[in-house]
């Protein structure tokens, strides 16, 4: 075992998902989401990186969510009930198996980023949902240059994400910026206040969103 797979198999350094500042940061995305009417209708969801469950654990009931993930240590935290170890670039799923697949925040940390999303294109019936950081962000240069788990987020500007979806889909997009609170690292009272503020943020928003309808 290499030393990153025992970083993630021992579980990181993470937040609990039942964290409040995790919960403020899950609940103000899925919230996101549904306004946009991105989960209207939605009856089976994959949760691709699912790790410990902050990505799976907010979503609504009436959904069935199937958490994933390569990492069992990670995995088994996840409160989810349905859930699957598996990696990302080789999923056990027939083809249009779910009618959405999100990843939240998981690209970055993949040697083969094309092989992952061609998987969740693959197995999604109506959309793809993705989440990575935005590297101009102050706050994601700091993980980048500090954490080695983060360094790959630095390449993560718009145009580099792009280029990533579009060698996977064949599918051009442009990422749109969100949120401004970091579920691991961002205290209480501040992320309290962050999650008051307009979810679309232009140019200095942690992450990207980039959504992805099938035909």
């Amino acid at each position: 075992m290499n030393e990153q797979h025992a970083f993630w198999e021992k579980g990181g350094i993470y937040r609990r998902s039942d964290h409040p500042v995790v919960e403020l940061f899950a609940r103000q995305r899925v919230g996101f989401l549904a306004r946009r009417g991105l989960l209207a209708g939605v009856r089976t969801l994959l949760d691709v990186g699912a790790g410990s469950g902050f990505s799976s654990a907010y979503y609504p009931a009436s959904i069935r969510v199937v958490a994933c993930d390569y990492a069992g240590g990670m995995l088994a935290r996840n409160p989810t009930r349905d859930r699957v170890r598996c990696a990302a670039g080789a999923l056990p799923f027939a083809d249009g198996a779910f009618d959405v697949v999100t990843c939240w925040e998981l690209l970055h940390h993949l040697d083969d980023p094309v092989a992952a999303l061609r998987e969740m294109w693959r197995v999604a019936a109506r959309r793809l949902v993705v989440f990575e950081p935005n590297r101009i962000n102050p706050g994601h240069l700091v993980l980048g240059l500090t954490r080695r788990e983060e360094r790959r987020s630095l390449l993560f500007s718009p145009g580099h994400l792009r280029r990533l979806v579009r060698a996977a889909t064949a599918r051009s997009v442009r990422p749109e910026r969100c949120g401004l609170l970091f579920p691991n690292v961002t205290p209480l009272p501040l992320a309290r206040l962050l999650a008051r503020l307009p979810y679309r943020v232009p140019l200095v928003a942690i992450s990207q969103l980039v959504v992805l309808e099938k035909d």
